[in-house]
């Protein structure tokens, strides 16, 4: 714990805690849905994440968007329907982030350090459903699950690919590259749960941080 020193004020703030509770993001709400489906998945989204998606009725996201049970099975078939809709264009689009801030045939420890900064960007802009993602992701009956690791693989190969690569031209340690990758999303993935851009610390700079302590980890020296 700090202690607080009466005689002189610090400017600092303090460091944010490792970990809290969840809670819906205020950049959740920014842009209004395009339509009466995109309303419903964002409110489910935002419930599922405040809540959990076995505590959350289908009741509580129709009262939510101002509609009826019956009226919302027009746009779903089920609690678990929502779910999958929402898991599954989660990891489509942070595969189309990745893929578009990445060049697979440029220098591999070049692309590995972009496509860790577009991972730490995507979550910072993305952090219900990112979050969503991982603590939701085995609510999900087996075949839609397999559906989802399908892209979810495709996804962490984009990174895959770039530590083989590394490791060829013996700039990277040696060691599996899906451990290796592992590691790397798991210190990243974690920035839903503590990040928060009104504490003072930048993406800038935490994108600066985590290359730094990343690729001086699994570089070759």
């Amino acid at each position: 714990m700090r202690l607080a020193v009466p005689s002189k004020k610090s400017n600092r703030k303090p460091a944010p805690k490792p970990l809290r509770a969840r809670g819906l993001s205020r950049s959740a709400s920014k842009s209004k849905p395009a339509t009466r489906l995109e309303e419903v998945l964002r409110s489910a989204a935002n419930i599922f994440f405040a809540k959990g998606f076995h505590a959350t009725s289908i009741e509580d996201v129709a009262r939510d968007v101002g509609m009826l049970k019956g009226s919302l099975y027009y746009y779903i078939k089920s609690k678990e329907d929502l779910l999958f809709q929402l898991l599954l264009a989660g990891i489509e689009d942070g595969d189309v982030y990745i893929a578009q801030h990445i060049d697979p045939l440029g220098e591999p420890v070049e692309q590995l350090e972009r496509a860790i900064c577009a991972q730490i960007d995507y979550i910072i802009q993305n952090k219900v459903p990112f979050g969503l993602f991982l603590h939701e992701f085995d609510s999900l009956s087996g075949k839609r699950q397999h559906k989802v690791i399908s892209v979810m693989s495709r996804y962490n190969n984009r990174f895959v690919d770039l530590v083989k690569r590394g490791q060829e031209q013996g700039k990277l340690i040696e060691g599996e590259p899906w451990l290796i990758v592992n590691g790397i999303l798991g210190m990243c993935n974690w920035l839903y749960r503590w990040y928060d851009a009104d504490h003072g610390t930048s993406s800038q700079h935490v994108k600066q941080v985590f290359v730094n302590m990343l690729l001086h980890g699994i570089r070759k020296s």
